[in-house]
């Protein structure tokens, strides 16, 4: 089956459910983060000086937004595929199943405080033309990630390229 432009237009802007992340913004994660990352910002890990803050508390490195959404590897969760998980697939049957991530970008509006609950939708953004590249003939696919508070305040969005090609 080929990959025709009828085909990529049925994926195209349109957003999934809104999809709840499984954990709350916590203090431990934001520890960890800050630990690896080596991030001494006060903002994520003094509370007196954050509650001085224009915050007003501890708020989470806002790169962080994706700690909040992962999904539970087992069991998996119950829901309907995404937009992108059936762009994928449909990638895969066409012969494009080898992937290889090429950009990511976060832009940042509302900070994430203490016990916020994240939630995101996700759709197909853009599609390329068919391209000849070094790794073989393929698509530079562009995601879009809009996370949520649990007041519908918009937090990040996040657009992410892949380049699915055929390797044969």
């Amino acid at each position: 089956m080929g990959l025709t432009q009828k085909v990529i237009d049925e994926y195209l802007g349109i957003n999934s459910e809104i999809i709840k992340g499984p954990d709350a913004v916590c203090e431990q994660m934001i520890r960890h983060w800050v630990e690896i990352i080596e991030d001494g910002n006060p903002l994520y890990s003094d509370p007196e000086y954050a509650n001085n803050s224009k915050y007003g508390g501890i708020i989470a490195p806002p790169m962080q937004v994706q700690v909040y959404i992962m999904e539970q590897q087992w069991p998996k969760a119950d829901r309907a595929p995404s937009p992108m998980e059936n762009f994928v697939e449909v990638l895969d049957a066409a012969g494009y199943t080898s992937i290889v991530a090429t950009q990511q970008e976060q832009e940042y509006f509302k900070p994430m405080k203490l016990g916020d609950e994240i939630s995101y939708t996700i759709s197909v953004d853009k599609v390329s033309d068919k391209k000849q590249t070094a790794r073989g003939p393929g698509y530079f696919v562009t995601f879009l990630w809009t996370y949520y508070n649990q007041h519908n305040e918009l937090v990040c969005e996040q657009s992410f390229t892949i380049l699915a090609y055929n390797s044969n």
